[in-house]
């Protein structure tokens, strides 16, 4: 297999080339995806844990102080934190969103409900068993986009910084309609409209809703 080979299998993650090794291995994601969603999930399991006190409960964002000159951050702040450490939050939605299904794939017996501050087993789970998924699981992509975006989520709740301002991009292909929301570290991305999938330097190429407005 060559790289410049436009038939060569390709990650399902990042749609880049697949090495032989990663062929030879039927891989749906490639080792690089692979390392960067147990990076995420060893990230995620430490700010979970950083937000799930008093502390990172009641932190003012940005060192602003609420009305009454307390230490005690605004309630939309704190309500922001509570979502994803309580019910329905990281923990529900890493064992519903994913550790469930991989379970089912794998001809396993659902495992019990994990309590909300169970951060250590819903990780653990994924963790060890994401070189499976990477190799025999063909929604291993949307579950990886999953994994980045509740780290992205925890990231922003404990900076206090947003994250990259999405703009649109239009796609080029012929007939096709579609836009594409990305941001300037967009790395990848398919057209929602007509399926094709675009790396870095398609995207760069693409015009954009800041060019329709200077035309």
């Amino acid at each position: 297999m060559t790289l410049d080979d436009a038939t060569a299998p390709t990650c399902t993650v990042c749609h880049s080339h697949l090495w032989d090794t990663e062929i030879a291995a039927g891989r749906y994601a490639c080792y690089r995806c692979e390392d960067r969603g147990a990076d995420q999930l060893h990230a995620i399991r430490g700010a979970f844990k950083r937000l799930d006190t008093l502390e990172g409960l009641t932190k003012p964002q940005n060192g602003v102080c609420g009305p009454t000159g307390t230490r005690e951050a605004p309630i939309p702040a704190r309500l922001a934190v509570l979502a994803q450490t309580g019910p329905g939050g990281v923990v529900a939605q890493l064992q519903a969103g994913i550790e469930d299904s991989w379970r089912r794939a794998l001809g396993w017996k659902a495992g019990p409900t994990r309590g909300l501050g169970d951060i250590d087993g819903a990780t653990t789970f994924l963790i060890n068993n994401l070189p499976w998924a990477c190799e025999k699981y063909p929604e291993i992509a949307h579950d990886l986009e999953a994994i980045t975006r509740i780290h992205n989520t925890l990231t922003s709740l404990e900076t206090g910084e947003r994250g990259p301002r999405k703009f649109t991009a239009y796609c080029d292909t012929t007939d096709c309609t579609g836009q594409l929301r990305i941001t300037l570290w967009t790395s990848h991305a398919t057209c929602p409209t007509c399926g094709t999938p675009r790396d870095k330097n398609d995207l760069a190429g693409l015009a954009t809703e800041y060019d329709a407005a200077a035309a």
